[in-house]
């Protein structure tokens, strides 16, 4: 096999990974710099920068959802650990009434 039909079989093989040109899979695999540079250009790309703002816009609500998920977990954490925190203190109160009445 010599170099120019090693480039053909390398080129065949990338065309097939290479998702379809605009389809969801081509837009999540663009940069977030190769994006803007799409925005940037404006309006007269016409389906390209639909397809840039609309793969910009699902990035911004996906990285929205993630941080209220984390702020959820986190509330849900920090609500765990007053009770325990209450249920010891609680203890704490009830063996300190446990001893005096013992004693006293």
């Amino acid at each position: 096999m010599d170099v120019d039909e090693a480039a053909i079989v390398q080129g065949e093989r990338s065309a097939e990974l290479e998702p379809e040109l605009f389809s969801a899979d081509w837009w999540q695999g663009r940069s977030t710099t190769e994006l803007r540079d799409i925005i940037k250009r404006g309006f007269s790309l016409g389906a390209a920068y639909d397809g840039a703002v609309a793969e910009t816009e699902r990035r911004a609500r996906d990285a929205l959802r993630r941080i209220r998920d984390h702020n959820d977990s986190t509330a849900r954490r920090n609500a765990k650990l007053r009770l325990i925190v209450l249920g010891v203190v609680l203890a704490i109160v009830l063996a300190i009434g446990v001893v005096e009445s013992l004693t006293g």
